[in-house]
């Protein structure tokens, strides 16, 4: 006898594999609260770290720089001038931004003591800038400055920009600030400075002030009324 087709079966089926639509929607939803999680935590670290970079490295460029500020600025003193009864003023230029004076540094025992006249000041890209000019020996021990820098070396990053604060300020010996114009100090001025407030913001270019280290130091200037001459 032939079998009887019995039709299609209509018991449900128990071994069904997959995801349901609704359950690939919540799935997806999840993967992506889970990746926007991570996503932030990484950023977020990622900040974290590049801030703590910048601001290891602003530190280390702002002492440096203040360090050998304060070097040459003790060492500053003033300049006889062959011919003349008055020394010149230890500061040639003195400004808000930049400063220029006749220094006693890298003193030794093997060469002449001869000074340097030295300026600090920021270049187009605001980083503060150490140039050295070379003593010219005249007669009696006296010293004139080449025209032509003997060096020039970058002593830091780029530095706030102006006011915040003001990078070089002029004290007399009473504490008493003598405020330059935009010529600078006059001669009569620089003869009574005594010691520089030196006020360094450095930013390396970051618009993320929490990033800027900021270093101030009054520097004296203990040979200003000394004669060097002849030495």
């Amino acid at each position: 006898m032939m079998p009887r087709w019995a039709g299609p079966s209509t018991r449900p089926r128990t071994n069904e594999q997959g995801l349901s639509l609704v359950e690939l929607l919540v799935s997806m939803l999840l993967l992506g609260i889970v990746t926007a999680m991570v996503t932030g935590l990484y950023v977020s670290a990622m900040r974290t770290v590049t801030h703590a970079q910048m601001l290891s490295a602003n530190t280390r460029s702002v002492s440096n720089g203040m360090n050998e500020m304060a070097r040459v600025v003790r060492g500053a003193t003033e300049n006889p001038v062959l011919g003349l009864a008055l020394n010149a003023p230890a500061l040639e230029d003195a400004r808000d931004e930049s400063v220029t004076f006749y220094s006693y540094v890298n003193l030794g025992t093997a060469v002449a003591v001869q000074p340097v006249k030295i300026r600090l000041s920021l270049d187009a890209s605001r980083r503060l800038v150490e140039t050295q000019f070379a003593a010219v020996p005249l007669t009696s021990g006296f010293f004139g400055f080449a025209s032509t820098p003997l060096s020039s070396r970058i002593l830091t990053e780029t530095v706030a920009p102006a006011g915040t604060p003001q990078l070089f300020t002029y004290l007399k010996a009473d504490g008493t600030v003598l405020v330059p114009t935009t010529a600078g100090l006059t001669e009569a001025e620089r003869r009574l400075v005594t010691a520089i407030r030196i006020s360094v913001t450095v930013t390396n270019g970051s618009t993320d002030a929490r990033s800027w280290v900021t270093l101030r130091n009054t520097v004296g200037m203990p040979n200003v009324g000394l004669s060097l001459a002849g030495l």
